[in-house]
């Protein structure tokens, strides 16, 4: 009667365990840093193999704090038949003070079709400041007084830089005035893939990388493959999420192999413009090759006449 009643308390323990199709759960290897030391942040997800998940996308979630580096390992199984992901970065903050991480939203859809969201738990993070040494006990030293400025200010040379501003603002003016409209000639349209091209060599020439603009220079190579998505499939891209684009993508029926491919493109260039990731030199390198991949291997795929473009824009940045 013991084994019997002892075995009917563990297949009930067992079914409240895996009540959810999906869990997550959020940890860091340790709750209180000093600036600039870097933690270890993972997001750990277990799931039935008949659930389809939203990728994870951490995005502007990690509030003071920055990723410095980050690893998603496969799903693989686990004892009871289910799926286990991985995700693992490393991040670290600049600035002294109790932080909280907050909760991570995950979309998934479960076995019955239906749309569904689980949170994870907020993390405390404590940073301080890194404590002085005892022999730099004097190095704070008084602050010196004002400087003294000797001889007059000189005003007539200001009226003089006054004026000739509104001179030369008057001179310019008047030329844009001046300047007639000419009317702006109708140009055929073209494949999208022309325009994408053109867009990747254009960004090159502005040296975005050399100047140090990196996050510019993935939001750049984003909107120009969007670009070219709305061009070649007939579907909004430059206004969607990652998510969304990857969801209306499977249902146009659009190859499985390019849909991911683009897909992973994008993921990377979020965690970029999004989650303050900080790419190495072969990483830049290479996701533009990706960029020039995906152009080429789906440029034959045609266009889906049903659906009525709605722009096809190409997107422009100045770096400030």
């Amino acid at each position: 009667m013991k084994k019997i009643l002892i075995l009917i308390i563990l297949l009930l323990s067992s079914t409240c365990a895996f009540a959810d199709s999906v869990n997550i759960k959020t940890q860091v290897d340790k709750p209180k840093i000093t600036i600039g030391e870097r933690i270890t942040y993972e997001i750990i997800l277990e799931y039935d193999k008949a659930v389809e998940i939203e990728p994870v996308r951490l995005g502007e979630n990690l509030g003071e704090f920055e990723i410095k580096d980050y690893h998603i390992q496969e799903p693989a199984k686990t004892k009871d038949n289910r799926l286990i992901s991985r995700y693992t970065y490393i991040i670290t903050t600049f600035t002294t003070g109790d932080f909280t991480i907050p909760v991570v939203k995950l979309k998934y859809k479960d076995v019955d079709g239906k749309e569904k969201e689980i949170s994870s738990e907020e993390l405390k993070i404590t940073v301080e400041s890194v404590k002085p040494k005892p022999s730099n006990k004097d190095d704070i030293r008084p602050l010196k007084g004002p400087a003294e400025i000797k001889g007059r200010f000189p005003i007539g040379l200001v009226i003089i830089l006054v004026l000739l501003f509104i001179s030369a603002a008057a001179v310019f003016i008047y030329l844009r005035n001046k300047k007639k409209i000419k009317e702006k000639p109708v140009i055929p349209q073209r494949p999208p893939e022309e325009f994408a091209r053109e867009a990747l060599k254009a960004l090159l020439e502005m040296k975005l990388v050399e100047k140090g603009f990196i996050k510019e220079y993935y939001i750049r190579l984003s909107d120009i493959l969007r670009t070219y998505i709305e061009g070649r499939y007939r579907i909004f891209a430059l206004d969607r999420t990652t998510w969304e684009l990857y969801q209306e993508m499977r249902s146009k029926k659009i190859e499985r192999m390019h849909v991911d491919k683009i897909n992973d493109f994008l993921e990377d260039c979020d965690l970029v413009k999004f989650a303050k990731y900080i790419p190495n030199s072969k990483e830049i390198e290479e996701v533009y090759k990706r960029a020039e991949e995906i152009i080429e291997i789906t440029k034959s795929e045609a266009q889906n006449p049903k659906h009525e473009m709605v722009r096809l824009r190409s997107p422009s940045f100045e770096p400030s």
